[in-house]
């Protein structure tokens, strides 16, 4: 078999294959074979037609299963022969089987880049530890507090700062109605009846709290705001919406004295002394596994300032959109509107492609770092994964075995786990020198 490589931008490689006469006539006489013992044709015994009829009767499904075998198995051959890291087969053509039973066809492939792998045996990381402080025990203790507070109703005073305000009122922009003018704002910018407000700077409009301070029950009061250019509401950036506001109640909230009695309300049959070493335990092991994520993402990084390569262009497209699925989900969920993400497409977008090409790019190195040291993925490995999977997407185990069957997504699995493993090995020989400022707080 000959074969000619002639490379191409974008990690494509297009080959050129030519079968010798010999190979395929062994191939069809093969074929041909399995075609007489299986044939049925009148007058014949079964597999006892002529092979000559079964030639000219079956030409054409022969020569098919014929181009079939012997493209997949040159290709195979070819890649091989030519030492080639391929990722996958984007197009076959020009198949020609001529008149002297050669057998030529161009086929273009994908590879992984080439790129000479740097020494990753002794890396130096400049890294700080977080450190866990009692203040950090503290800040976690008086979130703890908040659910079990309780409201008194305050008589005597006017509204202030950090009081919870009963208000009914009513934003405008101009002579409408903020609910007319902009009927997607958020229904807390447009006006409510008998709503609790948190009297703070950061409450609904900046200033709007600031403008209620004071007040006394059944007062009413207007008043208008400009609204900041950076005001999370686009619609709402640099206008001015007057509010007419009534203020019914003002409750304060008293938060429980840090006690054991609390710690139990927590954690039934904890002391406070005891939910304080549960705290600190957490954080300390949340400040660990952060300290060993940080490790390994700097050793990655200072290994791919050494890997400059061309990447295929479709492995790099797929992780723009995966980024890019991901940071849409990040942002709903954080309250993001759709209009909010589309005026800011083509920064995202910007975003998401240079991600994808340190991604792409760190994957291709850790395979490689894979392969170099004989890493391999078990079944348990296997198994560990799809049961993580399988829970996080809430599926029964079974039904996603299935489902990766029948879309070959076990493979991709595979690659995960040999990337994580290769990471884990880099990292375990990282040496980490901390910076100039010392340990940092958690």
């Amino acid at each position: 078999m000959n074969v000619v490589c002639d490379p191409q931008p974008n990690c494509i490689v297009n080959l050129q294959v030519e079968l010798s006469a010999d190979q395929v006539t062994r191939e069809w006489q093969s074929i041909a074979k399995d075609f007489q013992r299986q044939a049925r044709i009148p007058g014949y015994r079964p597999g006892k037609a002529p092979q000559s009829l079964i030639d000219t009767r079956f030409a054409k499904d022969i020569r098919e299963e014929l181009e079939k075998k012997l493209l997949r198995d040159s290709i195979n051959e070819a890649i091989k022969q030519k030492n080639l890291r391929v990722l996958s087969v984007s197009k076959v053509e020009d198949v020609q089987i001529g008149d002297d039973k050669t057998m030529r066809y161009r086929a273009s492939v994908v590879t992984a880049p080439e790129f000479e792998l740097p020494d990753y045996s002794a890396l130096t990381v400049e890294l700080a530890k977080k450190v866990v402080e009692e203040a950090d025990v503290q800040k976690w203790i008086e979130q703890f507090r908040d659910p079990h507070a309780t409201f008194e109703a305050v008589e005597g005073r006017p509204l202030a700062m950090g009081d919870y305000a009963v208000v009914t009122y009513e934003g405008k922009i101009g002579d409408r109605l903020l609910s007319e003018a902009l009927p997607k704002a958020p229904a807390q910018l447009q006006g409510r009846r008998n709503a609790w407000i948190f009297m703070d700077e950061g409450t609904l409009v900046p200033g709007f709290a600031k403008e209620l301070v004071g007040m006394a029950i059944n007062e009413e009061r207007s008043f208008a705001l400009d609204v900041p250019a950076d005001f999370p509401l686009e619609d709402l950036r640099g206008a001015k919406v007057s509010y007419s506001a009534t203020l019914h109640g003002i409750n304060s909230k008293q938060l429980p004295p840090l006690d054991d009695a609390l710690a139990e309300k927590i954690e039934p049959g904890k002391t406070l002394e005891a939910l304080r070493a549960e705290i600190r335990e957490r954080l300390e092991n949340l400040a660990e596994s952060q300290f060993q994520n940080a490790k390994r993402n700097a050793a990655l990084k200072q290994l791919l300032s050494h890997v400059q390569c061309e990447l295929p262009a479709q492995t790099v497209q797929r992780e723009v959109s995966s980024i890019l699925r991901e940071i849409v989900q990040e942002n709903q969920v954080r309250g993001v509107s759709d209009d909010e993400l589309r005026s800011h497409q083509d920064e995202l977008v910007g975003l998401a492609q240079q991600s994808a090409l340190d991604r792409v790019r760190g994957n291709f190195l850790l395979l490689r770092v894979a392969e170099k040291e004989k890493l391999e993925v078990n079944e348990t490995d296997m198994l560990m994964a799809v049961s993580e999977m399988a829970r996080r997407y809430e599926i029964p185990v079974k039904k996603l075995v299935k489902d990766l069957h029948s879309r070959e997504g076990f493979g991709p699995i595979r690659e995960q786990i040999l990337m994580g493993k290769a990471l884990d090995l880099i990292a375990a020989n990282v040496t980490v020198r901390e910076p100039a400022g010392g340990t940092a707080k958690a």
